[in-house]
């Protein structure tokens, strides 16, 4: 190997540093999830609709979910979340009723699951009768999308603000009344885990790793350089050049 391809390949050792040996009497943190709360008003122009002279309906909260305008509200949800990827569960229900009770629809036990991406699905179990007074009783549907890059990933930490919500084709079959990719209200979640768990997706190499890299790539320019510079007066030194 001429000097050049040394020089070349030390400049790219020196761009990837060394990962640092792991320690055998660490224990991996517990990525459980110890505090979450969700509020979420479901559609605004819906509960207009039930509360208003045509449907001359309501909602009923219970088993935990509360009702403060104009949100519905959710607590002491469990789960876990490592990397970006995780479900957190919550218990509770909301009762939509109207038009004389032809409209009786419960949703129930939303759980926010999220896969490493910059989307998360919203699951809720389904039952009753729809707008249309069809029967309906459908457990864990993914109800909707929610765009989750607004989300903010600390130490442990995980919160979502206002996060953009839409029905899904799922949702759209179970609920009965909208058409999927309808636009639902916000979702807004805090979660908390161990601050030593790794909660946030996995990226690329990071700044740091970046930083080395591009010290690496102009180390192996300066060498190449260099050696081009050398080896134009070697053989212009030659005899016969």
């Amino acid at each position: 190997m001429n000097v050049a391809a040394l020089a070349i390949a030390a400049a790219l050792a020196v761009g990837a540093p060394a990962a640092a040996p792991a320690s055998p009497a660490a224990a991996a943190p517990d990525c459980t999830v110890t505090d979450a709360t969700m509020t979420w008003g479901f559609k605004e122009s819906f509960r207009s609709y039930i509360s208003g002279t045509i449907a001359n309906g309501e909602w009923t909260v219970a088993d935990g979910t509360t009702y403060e305008t104009p949100d519905f509200g959710w607590a002491n949800g469990t789960g876990q979340i490592s990397d970006g990827v995780g479900q957190i569960a919550f218990t509770g229900s909301i009762e939509f009723t109207g038009h004389g009770g032809i409209l009786d629809t419960t949703v129930t036990n939303p759980r926010l699951v999220l896969d490493g991406s910059s989307r998360a699905t919203l699951l809720l179990d389904v039952s009753g009768t729809t707008q249309q007074g069809a029967d309906v009783d459908e457990k864990s549907v993914p109800f909707a999308s929610v765009d989750i890059s607004v989300a903010e990933f600390g130490d442990g930490t995980v919160t979502i603000t206002a996060a953009p919500t839409v029905l899904t084709e799922a949702g759209s079959a179970a609920f009965g009344t909208y058409e999927a990719g309808e636009t639902l209200d916000p979702i807004t979640a805090q979660l908390s885990a161990d601050p030593a768990c790794t909660i946030a997706p996995v990226g690329g190499p990071g700044l740091a790793g970046a930083i080395w890299l591009g010290i690496g790539s102009v180390l192996a320019i300066v060498v190449i350089t260099v050696e081009l510079v050398l080896w134009r007066r070697r053989s212009a030194q030659e005899p016969g050049a």
